[in-house]
């Protein structure tokens, strides 16, 4: 969300992240017209924009191979140069234009890729179609919407609408989608995200936690409220569906939940389901108000053996093995191993760094791993 000379200005990611929870549209709205505190700059979340960044660039290389193309970048960071650039090249009939840039009263959208096509259109014997790279292995929903709104606003410059819409996937596959296959979901949900911005204040959005929380930047602020109302979410393991039953009852708090009586009831909620979220929340309080690591044990339903009590007695001689890897390396990689043992009654813990994708560990003695471990 920006806003320029008075006026709101909204991109695609704007209108997934109403999708993906209204909330986040609320504060954005706070925002602009009285900042608010951001979460600090999440390291992993950089390494995967810098991944998509090079993903991104790997498949401008093979993209424009044999065409010719434009990147709208060079164009700076004006707006109106940029959709004078992006507009230039479409009417040039340029094979690749990078970084398209398009605005339509408060819509601005920046596309990946502009593709020529063999159809006609305002601008010619030829028209555009949009393709936009993500590092997902497959295709999302959030995605298809991104695409629908450039191919919306890039059928207001072409006075057409492009048959088809592409997403480049991590893994290199191109997925390809009909925009009429999509197209009226979209009007719908734009017309819905516009009510939204017209009611402004006058909604009132709760910060209930949602899978956009790991990647928002009020997920400060939002935990911050939800701790101050003592929100159901901090019950464990607790499941939105329940929380929503909770909360129509009258039950809204986790010291609420725990203080329930045995016999009470939840319209739609299992008794069985109750008492044990009553029992978790139970503990929780119990460890808020004196401190400490409280446990409840659980009767045995049978005489099988369950859970720690499957594992073997232990022993001196036993190892615990763990590695730590990078999933956003192609391929993956595991770069540490580690092994967790007790000699001569000390603990210890036993790193082996891979510094290259072959790794071998010479026999030394003494040395807690002998032989060979290759990563490839």
């Amino acid at each position: 969300m920006q806003k320029k000379n008075g006026s709101y200005l909204f991109s695609a990611s704007d209108i997934v992240s109403f999708l993906e929870c209204e909330h986040s549209t609320t504060l954005g709205l706070q925002n602009l017209e009285t900042p608010l505190e951001r979460a600090p700059e999440d390291p992993q979340l950089k390494l995967i924009q810098d991944k998509g960044l090079a993903h991104e660039k790997a498949y401008f290389e093979k993209l424009t191979q044999g065409r010719t193309w434009v990147d709208v970048n060079a164009q700076g960071d004006s707006v109106e140069a940029r959709v004078a650039a992006t507009r230039k090249a479409m009417h040039e009939g340029v094979g690749v234009i990078f970084q398209a840039a398009f605005r339509h009263d408060q819509y601005l959208g920046y596309a990946d890729f502009l593709v020529k096509v063999d159809s006609p259109s305002q601008l010619g014997a030829y028209s555009y179609e949009v393709q936009d790279t993500k590092l997902a292995r497959s295709a999302r929903g959030k995605f298809i919407i991104q695409l629908c709104f450039y191919s919306w606003l890039l059928s207001r410059e072409q006075g057409t609408m492009p048959q088809s819409m592409q997403v480049v996937l991590g893994s290199g596959h191109v997925a390809t989608f009909r925009v009429a296959d999509y197209f009226m979901y979209f009007r719908d949900v734009l017309a819905r995200f516009e009510r939204r911005i017209a009611e402004g204040d006058a909604v009132n959005t709760y910060p209930d936690p949602c899978e956009k929380c790991s990647q928002c930047e009020w997920i400060n602020l939002c935990d911050s409220r939800r701790s101050d109302d003592d929100h159901l979410s901090y019950v464990a393991n607790i499941s939105k569906a329940q929380i929503k039953k909770l909360s129509e009852s009258g039950v809204t708090t986790l010291a609420e939940l725990a203080v329930m009586p045995a016999q009470a009831s939840i319209p739609k909620l299992a008794s069985k389901t109750l008492e044990r979220l009553r029992a978790q929340a139970a503990l929780q309080l119990k460890a808020r108000s004196e401190g400490g690591m409280h446990l409840e044990l659980l009767p045995k339903v049978d005489q099988g053996l369950r859970g720690f009590e499957r594992l073997p007695t232990p022993s001196p001689g036993d190892m615990y093995f763990d590695m730590e890897g990078d999933p956003l390396e192609e391929g993956g990689l595991e770069y540490l191993f580690g092994l967790y043992i007790v000699d001569d009654g000390v603990e210890k813990f036993v790193p082996f760094w891979a510094h290259t994708r072959a790794v071998r560990f010479p026999r030394q003695t003494g040395h807690p791993f002998h032989g060979k471990l290759d990563t490839d």
